[in-house]
Order: C-alpha cells, then structure tokens, then sequence
C-alpha cells in the first residue's frame, strides 16, 4: 500500500515555504508592484514572462501556460511525484512529515528512510570537515598546490566541496566518536575498514564527495596523493548510495542542463571539474562503471540531447559506443565530442584553456558520423568484405533508432559513406543473417599466410602476468596506461581487460571472447593454466609494473635526448639555449634503476 502524506502536512508546507525564494533557485525574480516577474524556468525565453504572485503562492507563465501552487512548481522543475515533491519541501521548510494512519507497513519504511537520511547528515557533515581541512591544515598544502597546478580554482573547489582526509587513518574515528555517534552506526557506515572498523577506509586522499539531486553528500571518492595504492577508491553499495543510480555533480549541473536540455557525459570526477572550470556547468559522469539505464532516466525529464565526452583511448571510445546505443534507446540525441591535443578534458584545459574545451562542444559531431567513422578505420571499407562488416556493425545502431525516418536518413548516409548501392544496402538490413554468412565463410576460407604470431617480448609477458593475476588490476591501472605500449599485441590485451574492467564483467571468459586474435587466445589461456605467473603473484606483479614504468622514463629520456639533438642544430637564440637547460635539467632528474 502507498504512502498517504496527512491534508496538515501538505498544508503546513505550503504555508511555510516561501514560494519567491523557492523560484529564485531556478530563476532570477524581480519585484513589480508587489507582485515578481522573471522569465520562465519551464522553456526558453528572453522577455520575462513567469509571474509570482506570493500572496496566493501562485505562479504563471504567459508565454508556456505553466502554472500552479509551490508544491506543483517543485514536481515540475525537479520533474518528480506528489509524495516525493512534498517529503522534500518539508525538509527545506524544517516540517515533519505525517502519514495517515491507515498506511499499513509505514513504520518499517519510515524507519529506513529515517536510517538513510542520518547517513546523509553524517556523509555530508565529514564532508565539510574534509573541506575545512584541505584549505585551513598545513598539511594539506601540497594538495593545495596539486589543485593549483591542475588549474582548480578555490571557487570551484567550493562549489565540488572538495577534501582532504588526513594521512592519519584513525582521526576520523575519533572525530566522529567525539560528536557522540555510536559504534554500530559508524561501523555500518562505509567509511571504515571492514577487517579494522578504526580505520578510515578514506584517508591521505584527495575527496571528491558524491552527493544525491538535492546535494546532499551520499558518498565519496578519493585520490591517492602519496605513498603506494590504488590511484582511486570509491564508496561501494550503501544504504543511501547505488552507484548506477547517481551522476556525479548532477546536483551542481541540473540547473544548466534542465536550461540548456543537454547534458555532457564524462568520465571522472577531475573530467567534470575541468568543463565546469571553463564554464560548461552541464557536465556529469557515472561512477565508477558503464553508464546505466538508471543513470540516464536520471536526465531524461531534463535533457533531450546528450554529448559524450570519455578519453580518446580504445576503452574510452568503446565507452562512447556503448553509451551512443543506451542513450538513443531512451531516445536521446547524442553528440560525440572530439578531443584533440590531450586525452582528456583535464590535461586540455591545462594545456590550451578554456575555449578549447568550449570550441569542442561546438564542433561535436552527430552519433551516427561518429560511428561510421569508427567501423571505418575498424575494417577495410575499400573491400566488399570490410563494407559488409563495417555495414552489420551500423545496422545494430539503426535498430535502436525510434522512428522509421531516423532509420532510413541513416541507411542513405551509410550507402554515401561507404559508396554501396541502395539496394544492396536494403537487402542486407532486412536479411543481415544471410550477410553474416556470407562473411564468415569468406573469413573461413584459406589464405596465402596464417594468421600472424603473438608478439613475445616482455611487454607482452608482462601482460600476461597481469591477466594471470586478475584480483591485482585494480592496482596495475592506476599505475600503467596505454600510452605505454609499443607493443601492439600486448596493448590489445591490456585494453580488453581494461574494459573488461569498467564494465565488471572480469571473467576469462568475458576476457577471451574480446580478444580480436585466436593466437593471443591461445597465448591468455596458455598463460593462465600453466601457472608460470602464479608461483609469487604479488611479486611477478610488481615486477611487470616496474618494467612499464621504467620504459616509460627510457622513452621519455630518448625523447628529450633526440630534442636536445633538435635544438643543437638550430641557429643559438636565447630562447633556443633556455629550453636545451631547461630539457638537461629534466634528463638529470630522470633516475633509471
């Protein structure tokens, strides 16, 4: 049975919420003549046609016809239910809710909601405690100083509530139990170890606080900023948190994307903080996982075009593929965004400013561009067996599509992209299985020369060790990346199971039907059953991270020797000599083991 809100509840509400200072969280009013006018938060306008009139705590848009009292206005501009709106008028407004008695099962519901909310207060109150330390503790400051360099503004640090949990894993347990809160409550909390409930789960990170609709914090990710670790750790399951069930900063963004009907899809929290830096307050991301149906109905009431903003790296873009198919399901329009000089919105807003991440909104290109793109460069599209592939590829982009226009506008443009026929085009859509035979037989018949080898070299081997030892990724990914193949066998596999990874489908068998080659199948399995990279897991690990990261200095040492030679061979300005002392004083501060 539903929950029945009490006539003096609703009442009550609407007597004490002020029902000016309620729009003007979503508009800017001005006084007329005692009544207010401002323009409407509902649809575009530039001449303010939305009318208060608080001595009725009426509203009305002459321009959309939108009308109503306040608890009408909250259920539309926060596009939710009755009950909903009123249970959370009457926290602002400081009024407690009464059911009516009649509602069977309300004590175990309101007993929970109860529960969740005092989590709420607890996360968002060591929120601002974390806040307070990151700007007032001295021994913050070199997290200060990492803000400042990856060009994090106070005011924006503000608005994120960014923190710092000490490098003291005991401090909060202590903080907390002086505020009088019990044992039980903090140890089902989520903010300390299971093993050891007097250690902070969080602590020497960087905090990102995660917070619900109504910002309230839910809960929290941090960054390592010394020492050894995963590069990021995040709040699992709680009470009041389910990770597919929130985007971060949705709170901070709704505003701009309800204005604007579009939202930007990132992927980290540095990545939203970066297009809100340079003024584009409509970023959000998932957390920590695949974008989720859940997470897109989210925006759905608010945003009817979405533009995808992961990294540039294959994991990213299979990220974007991913989340162009789930969002035409809900009927988004979808943009791709192209980042171009850094592989992500962080790296360029430090290296180009702010106009470079405002002219790559701007020059997003349409979803279904983006893919045939993608299938281009996947298969050969100057062959007839690289069309169909590239072909069936899109037909599953089409298939999601809502209307029977959208379907054929893009048809019209495969065939024009790829040069096929109409015809041939139309014949395949409709009869896609005879096409996929037709492909696997041609795939099946015997060529000149097998397939080409696995590439062995201790890349590759060190891959390997990793995919042998698949409960320590969460540790290699925060200290290897693709950029540190050269390797292209060994980078394939490292991606596959990157995004294995982000998609928590982290079993062999997820992991072998990714990999594009038989050979490098043969090689995983191989690698896996001998038990070769298993006698000292830990250490064979450690050892493979090691050698990334020393080829990672040899390269870069190699790079900065052959600009050195570079510069050499030009004529010896000033400028010319600062940036050859500039380049040996970084080679000497390379320290190869």
């Amino acid at each position: 049975m539903s929950r029945i809100i009490n006539n003096s509840t609703i009442e009550e509400v609407n007597n004490r919420t002020d029902i000016v200072a309620l729009i003007n969280e979503y508009t800017h009013l001005e006084k007329r003549s005692g009544d207010y006018w401002g323009c409407c938060p509902f649809h575009n306008e530039k001449s303010p046609s939305f009318h208060v009139v608080p001595s009725r705590k009426m509203y009305h848009c002459f321009g959309c016809g939108a009308g109503g009292g306040v608890i009408k206005f909250y259920m539309e501009v926060e596009r939710m239910g009755f009950t909903e709106a009123v249970v959370a008028l009457a926290k602002k407004a400081g009024v407690e809710v009464v059911y009516d008695r009649n509602f069977s099962g309300n004590d175990e519901s309101r007993n929970e909601q109860n529960l969740r909310d005092q989590y709420k207060e607890l996360y968002t109150r060591v929120a601002g405690s974390y806040h307070y330390v990151l700007q007032n503790s001295e021994s913050a400051a070199f997290v200060r100083d990492y803000l400042e360099k990856r060009g994090v503004s106070k005011t924006v640090q503000e608005q994120f509530m960014l923190g710092f949990s000490p490098n003291d894993a005991f401090w909060l347990r202590k903080f907390l139990k002086d505020k009088n809160y019990s044992d039980e409550f903090l140890d089902n909390s989520g903010l300390f170890s299971k093993k050891n409930p007097k250690r902070s789960f969080f602590w020497n990170r960087l905090m990102f606080p995660i917070s619900d609709r109504n910002g309230k914090v839910v809960a929290f990710g941090g960054r390592i900023m010394q020492g050894e670790g995963p590069k990021y750790i995040n709040s699992g399951e709680l009470i009041q948190y389910h990770k597919g069930e929130t985007l971060y900063a949705f709170h901070l963004a709704k505003q701009t994307i309800r204005q604007k009907k579009a939202a930007v899809l990132c992927e980290g929290y540095m990545d939203v903080i970066a297009w809100h830096q340079a003024g584009i307050t409509n970023a959000v991301a998932p957390l920590g996982t695949a974008l989720t149906e859940e997470q897109l109905n989210i925006l759905r009431p608010f945003a009817d075009t979405l533009f995808c903003s992961f990294d540039s790296d294959e994991a990213g873009q299979k990220a974007t593929l991913r989340a162009i198919k789930l969002a035409r399901q809900k009927d988004f329009s979808v943009k791709v965004i192209r980042l171009e000089g850094g592989k992500d919105p962080s790296e360029i807003l430090n290296s180009f400013g702010a106009e470079a991440l405002t002219n790559a909104i701007s020059g997003a290109i349409l979803d279904d561009d983006f893919l045939l793109s993608v299938y281009a460069k996947q298969y050969d599209v100057t062959t007839p067996e690289g069309k169909t592939r590239a072909s069936l590829a899109f037909f599953e982009y089409i298939d999601v599509l809502s209307t029977d226009i959208q379907k054929q506008s893009c048809l019209e443009k495969l065939c024009r992209t790829y040069q096929i026929k109409s015809e041939a085009i139309t014949a395949d859509f409709y009869n896609r299985d005879s096409a996929k035979r037709r492909v696997e037989n041609v795939a099946k018949q015997p060529s000149g020369s097998s397939e080409r080898p696995v590439r062995m070299d201790a890349e590759m081997r060190s891959v390997l060790a990793f995919a042998a030892n698949l409960n320590y990724f969460q540790t290699v990914r925060n200290s290897v990346s693709v950029e540190d193949f050269e390797n292209e066998d060994a980078e394939s596999l490292f991606i596959t199971l990157e995004e294995c990874f982000r998609e928590e489908t982290f079993s062999y068998d997820t992991i072998l039907s990714k990999c594009t080659s038989e050979n490098l199948r043969q090689k995983l399995a191989e690698a896996v059953t001998s038990g070769e990279y298993s006698v000292k897991p830990e250490k064979t690990v450690e050892d493979a991270v090691a050698f990334f990261q020393k080829s990672r200095l040899v390269r870069r040492r190699r790079r900065i020797l052959n600009r050195i030679e570079q510069l050499s061979q030009q004529p010896g300005s000033l400028q010319t000599q600062q940036e050859i002392i500039s380049l040996q004083n970084e080679l000497m501060s390379i320290d190869i083991k």
